[in-house]
C-alpha cells in the first residue's frame, strides 16, 4: 500500500512538474561533475545514488554524506526552484535526522545534520595549461575540460539572485541541488527514509530518499593529516573582516587542517584551536572531529624567514620553539620550511640552514626540516621531511627514506600520477589522490593554498581577482624574461568568499566561506581513508587489496602515460560499500 501511494504521488508530481518547466529530475553521487548544459549525462538513468526513482545513500556514523539532485528545465525554463528535506526517519523506529534552517555563519553546524546548497557554475573557456597538472593534449589530460562546470556549493540562505533559494534555471539547462547529511553519533543503524520536495514555479515534485546507516562509526581522529595553506588576510581583504575562527571550523568539518606559519604568540592567541574547544557545540561546531584540536604548527611557511642562517640565532630560536611546543602542544607536528621547490642553485642555502638546525645539541636539534621536493642526493643529510609532487613521487625511494626515520609526504596534484585539484578535472581527482596516499603509506597530504583569491605575484596586471566570475586563479603568462608556465582553473581555491567587498555584485551575503565540489571530494577521500584504515586494522586485507586494485591500481611512480585510477564516482562507491559491509560484519554491529 505504501509503495502504491508513493507511486501515485510521484505520477501526480510528474504531471505537475511538466507544467512548471521541469523536463527531468534525477540524482547522482558526489563523484560526478554534471555540467549545466549536459542533458545526456551517462549517469542520468542509474548510478550508485539513483535507481531511477529513489535517492539512495549509505554510510557509517560520524560521516558526512552528499548527493546531487539534478533538475533539468524544458524550453520554458524555471523562474524559481527550491528544495527541502525535512527529515529522515528510521524505518521501524523513532530515530530521526531532522533539518534545521541555516544560521548566518556557514560554519555553525550545531543541530544542522541536513544542509542544502545550490550548485554554481563557471564557464571554462580555456583548459588548464600547465605541465604539473597534466600535459596538454596528452593521454593523461581529462576528456572534457571546457564548458559550464559546477564549482561552488552556495548555501540555501545566500542572497536572492546569488544562489539562495529559490534559484532560476534557464531553458534547457541543469541545476543541481547539493544535499549533505551528517549521520551523527549513537544513532541506531538501519534505513532512514524521507522525501526531497522540489518546488518549481509553485509546483511540487517529491523524490523519495533512503539512507542506509551501517553499524559502525568513523573515528573523530583523522587517519591521515591533510593540511591546506590558508592566508587570513585574503578573507579580510575580500570579506572586510577577520574570519579566522569561522574558516578553521568550516575546514575542520571537512576533516582538513588550515595551516600557516606560527610563533609562540599566535599559538597562545588561539588555545581553543589546538585543545579542541573551538570544535565543540559550545563554539557552534557539530560534526566529525568534535573536540579534536589542530596539531600541525609550522614555525615557518614558504621559506624559513630570517635568522636561521646564523647558527647561534638558529640554535636559540629552535630551542625556544621546541621547548615551548613540548610544554603546550607535545603532540604537535612542526617543521622549518626550506626555500620552496628549490633548484640546485639554492641547495647550498638549504645545507647551511639544515646544518644550523641539526648541529644543535639542545632541544632545537629535533626541529624537522621540510622541503617541497623529491629526494635528491645533494640534500640527503639535510632533510627530515620530503614532500614530493605526485609526478616526482618515487614509491621505492619513499619507503627507503621512511626506513631511515624520515617522513615522505606529497602535495598538490598532477595527472597521471595522481588527481588534479582543478575545476576542469573530474570530480573524483582529489579523492583519488587520498586513496593513493593510503595505498602508498603517505601519512600527510599538503595542498598549497585554500583561499588563493588574490592572484599569484607573477600575474601581470590586476591581482585582486573576481574569483566568482573568472575561473583562472593561477596565471603566469606575460612575465618578461621568464618561462611562460601557463594557467590553471580553480587552482589554490577550495573556498570562495561568501561576502564580496571588492566586487559587490558577487556578494552572496554569507558570513564566511563557500565550499566547492573540489573540497567535498577531498573530504570524501579522507573519509574513504578511514574506511580503508578501519578495514586494515580489522584484518580485512583481502577486502582492502581488492578495493585498492579496483580504484587506484596505478599511482605515483607506478603510473603510466594514462591515468591509472577511477575517474567516475561509482567505482569508489562500490568499493566503499564493500569496505563498509565488511567492517560492520567484523565488528558484529558494535557502534
Amino acid at each position: 500500500m505504501r509503495s502504491m501511494i508513493a507511486s501515485l504521488a510521484l505520477t501526480s508530481a510528474l504531471a505537475a512538474s511538466a507544467e512548471a518547466g521541469v523536463a527531468a529530475v534525477w540524482a547522482v553521487n558526489d563523484g560526478e561533475k554534471v555540467e549545466q548544459d549536459d542533458l545526456a549525462h551517462p549517469a542520468k538513468a542509474r548510478n550508485s545514488a539513483w535507481d531511477g526513482r529513489t535517492v539512495r545513500l549509505f554510510g557509517a556514523g560520524n560521516e558526512v554524506l552528499a548527493v546531487q539532485v539534478v533538475v533539468e528545465s524544458d524550453t520554458k525554463g524555471i523562474a524559481a526552484l527550491s528544495a527541502s528535506l525535512p527529515e529522515l526517519r528510521r524505518r521501524g523506529g523513532p530515530d530521526r535526522i531532522t533539518y534545521a534552517p541555516p544560521a548566518p555563519d556557514p560554519a555553525d553546524s550545531v543541530g544542522r545534520p541536513i544542509q542544502l546548497f545550490s550548485v554554481h557554475y563557471m564557464n571554462v573557456t580555456a583548459p588548464t595549461h600547465a605541465d604539473w597538472a597534466w600535459k596538454p593534449d596528452s593521454p593523461a589530460a581529462p576528456k572534457d575540460t571546457t564548458g559550464w562546470k559546477p564549482v561552488q556549493l552556495v548555501p540555501e540562505n545566500a542572497r536572492a539572485g546569488r544562489g539562495g533559494f529559490p534559484v532560476p534555471v534557464a531553458p534547457r539547462r541543469n541545476q543541481a541541488i547539493w544535499i549533505e547529511v551528517y549521520t551523527g553519533r549513537g544513532r541506531a543503524p538501519g534505513t532512514y527514509e524521507g522525501a526531497i520536495t522540489l518546488k518549481a514555479d509553485g509546483q511540487a515534485r517529491v523524490v523519495p530518499v533512503a539512507l542506509e546507516l551501517m553499524a559502525f562509526a568513523l573515528p573523530d581522529e583523522n587517519s591521515m593529516n591533510a593540511m591546506v595553506y590558508y592566508e587570513p588576510d585574503q578573507p579580510e581583504l575580500y570579506q572586510g573582516r577577520n574570519l579566522d575562527d569561522t574558516y578553521h571550523r568550516f575546514a575542520h568539518r571537512q576533516r582538513v587542517e588550515l595551516v600557516h606559519a606560527y610563533d609562540e604568540a599566535k599559538v597562545r592567541a588561539h588555545p581553543r584551536r589546538f585543545d579542541g574547544a573551538d570544535f565543540t557545540k559550545a563554539r557552534g561546531y557539530e560534526g566529525p572531529g568534535e573536540g579534536v584540536g589542530n596539531r600541525i604548527v609550522p614555525v615557518s611557511f614558504y621559506g624559513p624567514g630570517r635568522g636561521w642562517e646564523d647558527r647561534p640565532t638558529a640554535w636559540r630560536r629552535a630551542d625556544a620553539w621546541m621547548t615551548f611546543l613540548a610544554t603546550v602542544l607535545p603532540k604537535a607536528i612542526t617543521f622549518l620550511y626550506m626555500p620552496d621547490e628549490p633548484r640546485p642553485p639554492q641547495f647550498p642555502e638549504i645545507l647551511l640552514l639544515a646544518g644550523n638546525v641539526h648541529s644543535n645539541p639542545g632541544p632545537g636539534g629535533r626541529l624537522p626540516t621540510f622541503v617541497t621536493k623529491q629526494w635528491v642526493a645533494p640534500l640527503d643529510e639535510a632533510i627530515d621531511i620530503w614532500c614530493a609532487g605526485p609526478q616526482e613521487y618515487d614509491i621505492a625511494r619513499a619507503g627507503q627514506e621512511r626506513a631511515r626515520g624520515r617522513r615522505y609526504w606529497t602535495y598538490n596534484g598532477g595527472r597521471p600520477a595522481a588527481g588534479a585539484m582543478t575545476i576542469d578535472a573530474p570530480a573524483t581527482d582529489p579523492r583519488a589522490t587520498i586513496w593513493g596516499c593510503f595505498k602508498h603509506d603517505v601519512d600527510t597530504y599538503f595542498y598549497w593554498h585554500g583561499d588563493h583569491w588574490r592572484h599569484n605575484s607573477q600575474k601581470q596586471g590586476e591581482r585582486n581577482q573576481d574569483v566568482w566570475a573568472n575561473p583562472i586563479t593561477f596565471d603566469n603568462r606575460g612575465q618578461p624574461n621568464k618561462e611562460d608556465f601557463g594557467t590553471l582553473n580553480g587552482d589554490g581555491v577550495l573556498f570562495y568568499p561568501g561576502e564580496e567587498k571588492l566586487h559587490p555584485a558577487e556578494d552572496r551575503g554569507i558570513a564566511g566561506p563557500v565550499s566547492t565540489i573540489q573540497l567535498a571530494s577531498f573530504r570524501r577521500g579522507l573519509q574513504d581513508h578511514q574506511y580503508l584504515t578501519l578495514a586494515r586494522k580489522a584484518g580485512l586485507k583481502d577486502v582492502v587489496d581488492a578495493a585498492l586494485s579496483a580504484v587506484v591500481p596505478r599511482m605515483f611512480s607506478d603510473a603510466g602515460e594514462t591515468v591509472g585510477f577511477a575517474e567516475t564516482g561509482d567505482p569508489y562507491e562500490t568499493a566503499r560499500r564493500k569496505l563498509g559491509e565488511a567492517i560492520a560484519a567484523k565488528s558484529g554491529g558494535a557502534r
